[in-house]
C-alpha cells in the first residue's frame, strides 16, 4: 500500500490535498473544489514557512471534506481507489500525531472514529482496517486506545466483521493492563457486557459465559440500585441459563457466590432458576426430579431441556460418589443415577471422557476403580480433608528423609568400620 510519509515538511499535506480535491471536483463540481483549494491555501500558507507547522486546521479541513471518499470507490474492481484512500488517510494519521493540544487530540479522534463506523454497508471491511490503523497509531498506554478498541468490536459486530477481531480478544487481558488508568468499573462492565453479546451472536457460546462471569465478577460490592438494574439482572438470568444449558460447565459455587444471582435468587423470577443452580452444585438425580415436579414452568419458561438437564446431574452426582474413594461398584452407581447396572457402563464412560472422573472400569469385577474426581464443591469439610491429606503426605516424606539419613549413618560406620579393620 502506497503512504504519504511526512519529514516536517508540508510536501505531504500539498499531495493530499490536491489529491482531494481532485475528488471534490468529481463529486461536487469545480466550485466546490476551488473552495476546498482556497482555503487550504489560507491556512497552509499562513505557516508553510514557520518553524511551527498547525496541522489541526488542515486536519479537520481533510476530515470535513472525507465523509464522501468510500462513497467513490467503484463497485467493482475498486482495489486501486481502496489503497489511494488508505494511502489519505495514512496521512491524516500522521497528522493526528502532530496535535499537541489534548483536547484537539481527543475532539480528532472521536471524528475518525465516528467517520470510520458511519456506515455499515459502505466499504466496511475497509473502515475496520482503517480503525485498527487508528488503534496501532497511539502507544499501548496512551487513553484513546481502549476508546477506538471499544468502536473497532462494535462496528465489527454491527457489520458482520467480528470474525476479524476474534483472534485479537486473546491479547485483551494485557491490553486491559495498558488502559488501567484510564478506564472505570462501568467502562469494564461495558466491556465484558457488550463482548459476551457479541460473541455469542457470533455463535461462541463458551467463550460469551466466560466474559459473562467477568462481567458479574465486577459487580461483588455494589449498591442495591447497581445489583436490581433491569439490564444486570436479565443479564444474570441469561449467566444461570449458559451455566444450565451448556454441557461443558459443571462448576457452579463461583456463580452462586456472584452478588448479582444472590439479589437474583430475592426476585419471584429468579428464585427457581437460582434453586435450579443450586441442585447442579451439591444436589443429586433424585433431587432434580423433586425440582421438575415442582418448578416445570421454569423449563418452558427458560427453553431448559429436562433431558439435558438430566445429563449434567447424572455426571456431577457421578462426581460426588467418586469423591475421595478409590473404588465403588457399577451397582451402587445404577442406584444414584437410576439406571440398570447394565446400562450405567455408558455414563461412567462419559464421565471419564469428560474428565469428570480419572478412572477405569473393572469389569470382571463390575466396579469402578477411582484415581480422583471433580470436586462440585469446596467448603470447610473439603479444607479438612485435603489438611488431613497434606498433613499425611508431610508425615510420609519426613519418615522418607528420617529413614534415608539412617541408612547413610550405618552405611557411613559400615565404611569407617571397614577402614579401621584394613589398617
Amino acid at each position: 500500500m502506497a503512504t504519504f510519509i511526512n519529514y516536517g515538511e508540508a510536501d505531504a499535506t500539498v499531495q493530499g490535498a490536491e489529491w482531494l480535491q481532485r475528488l471534490i471536483q468529481l463529486k461536487g463540481g469545480d466550485e466546490e473544489a476551488v473552495k476546498f483549494a482556497e482555503k487550504f491555501k489560507a491556512l497552509h500558507t499562513d505557516v508553510e514557512y514557520t518553524r511551527q507547522y498547525n496541522f489541526g486546521p488542515v486536519f479537520d479541513l481533510f476530515l470535513d471534506h472525507s465523509e464522501d471518499l468510500f462513497s467513490a470507490i467503484p463497485e467493482s474492481r475498486g482495489e486501486e481507489k481502496i489503497k489511494e484512500v488508505e494511502s489519505f488517510f495514512a496521512l491524516v494519521l500522521s497528522m493526528l500525531l502532530m496535535l499537541e493540544d489534548a483536547d484537539q487530540l481527543e475532539k480528532a479522534t472521536n471524528r475518525l472514529c465516528e467517520l470510520f463506523s458511519s456506515s455499515k454497508q459502505q466499504q466496511p471491511e475497509l473502515r475496520l482496517r482503517l480503525l485498527m490503523n487508528l488503534y496501532n497509531t497511539f502507544i499501548p498506554t496512551l487513553e484513546f486506545r481502549y476508546r477506538v478498541f471499544k468502536y473497532i468490536i462494535d462496528y465489527a459486530h454491527a457489520a458482520n466483521l467480528f470474525d476479524q477481531v476474534m483472534p485479537y480478544l486473546e491479547y485483551l487481558d494485557a491490553w486491559m493492563a495498558d488502559w488501567s488508568a484510564y478506564l472505570s468499573v462501568d467502562d469494564k462492565r461495558t466491556m465484558f457486557r457488550d463482548l459476551a453479546n457479541y460473541v455469542r451472536a457470533f455463535g461462541k457460546r463458551v467463550d460469551s459465559f466466560h466474559y459473562l462471569k467477568r462481567y458479574h465478577r465486577l459487580f461483588q460490592g455494589a449498591g442495591a440500585d447497581a445489583l436490581q438494574d433491569k439490564n444486570v439482572q436479565e443479564s444474570t438470568v441469561q449467566l444461570l441459563k449458559d451455566a444450565v444449558q451448556i454441557p461443558a460447565v459443571i462448576q457452579f459455587d463461583d456463580i452462586l457466590g456472584f452478588d448479582t444471582v444472590k439479589a437474583m435468587a430475592k426476585s419471584k423470577e429468579g428464585t427457581p432458576l437460582v434453586k435450579l443452580c443450586e441442585v447442579f452444585f451439591s444436589g443429586t438425580v433424585n433431587d432434580l426430579r423433586d425440582f421438575q415436579k415442582k418448578n416445570e414452568a421454569v423449563f418452558k419458561q427458560h427453553d431448559l431441556e429436562i433431558q439435558d438437564c438430566m445429563s449434567k446431574i447424572k455426571l456431577l452426582t457421578l462426581a460426588s460418589l467418586a469423591h475421595n474413594r478409590s473404588e465403588m461398584t457399577l451397582k451402587e452407581v445404577a442406584e444414584k443415577l437410576e439406571e440398570s447396572e447394565e446400562g450405567v457402563e455408558k455414563w461412567v464412560v462419559r464421565a471419564i471422557s469428560e474428565g469428570i472422573i480419572d478412572g477405569r472400569i473393572d469389569q470382571l469385577n463390575h466396579k469402578v476403580l477411582v484415581k480422583s474426581a471433580f470436586q462440585r464443591k469446596f467448603e470447610k469439610e473439603e479444607w479438612a480433608f485435603l489438611d488431613n491429606k497434606l498433613s499425611s503426605w508431610i508425615d510420609n516424606l519426613e519418615n522418607v528423609i528420617k529413614f534415608i539419613g539412617e541408612q547413610k549413618s550405618q552405611a557411613g560406620a559400615a565404611a569407617g568400620a571397614a577402614a579401621a579393620a584394613a589398617a
